[in-house]
């Protein structure tokens, strides 16, 4: 593993990704060591594709029952390896587009973390206010974004940061196919990586990547967003992550040019 711009990321997350932290994602297989942490995984049941369905037929018992031993090799994962296995019964079941909707949410965790996530959201910005509404004033938000150089991106061009910003202005919701041609493109036809995933699963929220990522357009979304960015880029021989240490506070600018637009938000996604 090497971080290609040599930032102190590491020990920062060490310092300050601990206490109760909200996963959402999967599993952290990056820089995140889980030390003194207490996870919550946020996610819907099946680990974040499809849907949740508690209709009461044979097939349903058949689920039941492969659920439960599923739980039972978690459990004793989580014994051997602490607090890096994910437990089906430390999940909350929510998208978290729609945590700013669950007032209970609110402040509830010390940090919150993510591992290719947010290039899946139509909505980048809208979604980091949500891990922002979660999250303590001051707490920390974890990232890791895929850099689009090592994936099925690498026939895209990273997202302009504008672009990202007019698509938070004008409420641009899951139902978006403006990226769906540049994806098939890259992923489906050039790449081919996905073509059989995509036999499956439709090229849609939340199976596609929406938008593609390099170390400066993270940073540009972060700090539009955040006062204090750490951005860096970890590459091994399995992947390569833009990786994105946020402290928890917005920018008053920011703030102050989208309070409405946030309360309007609320409304919209209900």
């Amino acid at each position: 593993m090497s971080l290609l711009h040599h930032t102190d990321i590491q020990k920062m997350v060490n310092e300050n990704i601990q206490g109760k932290v909200a996963r959402i994602g999967g599993r952290m297989n990056q820089i995140v060591t889980y030390k003194n942490c207490k996870v919550t995984d946020i996610n819907i049941l099946d680990g974040g594709y499809g849907q949740v369905r508690n209709d009461f037929n044979l097939k349903s018992i058949k689920n039941y029952i492969k659920t439960n031993k599923r739980q039972l090799r978690q459990e004793v994962m989580w014994m051997l390896n602490g607090e890096r296995e994910m437990r089906d019964r430390k999940t909350i079941i929510l998208d978290m587009h729609f945590a700013y909707l669950n007032e209970t949410l609110e402040n509830q965790f010390d940090a919150s973390i993510s591992s290719n996530v947010i290039e899946h959201s139509p909505n980048p910005i809208w979604l980091l206010l949500n891990f922002y509404f979660i999250t303590k004033e001051n707490g920390y938000q974890f990232h890791a974004i895929p850099n689009f150089r090592y994936t099925f991106d690498k026939f895209r061009k990273p997202t302009p940061i504008e672009h990202i910003i007019e698509d938070f202005e004008n409420k641009i919701w899951f139902e978006d196919e403006s990226h769906n041609e540049d994806y098939k493109m890259s992923a489906i036809e050039k790449h081919g990586h996905q073509r059989s995933f995509h036999e499956k699963y439709p090229v849609s929220y939340p199976y596609m990547h929406f938008h593609v990522f390099d170390e400066n357009n993270v940073r540009q979304l972060a700090e539009y967003m955040f006062e204090d960015v750490t951005v860096d880029c970890i590459r091994t021989e399995k992947f390569g992550d833009n990786v994105l240490l946020i402290k928890n506070k917005l920018r008053p600018q920011f703030l102050e040019n989208n309070i409405q637009r946030i309360e309007d938000y609320k409304q919209f996604i209900r």
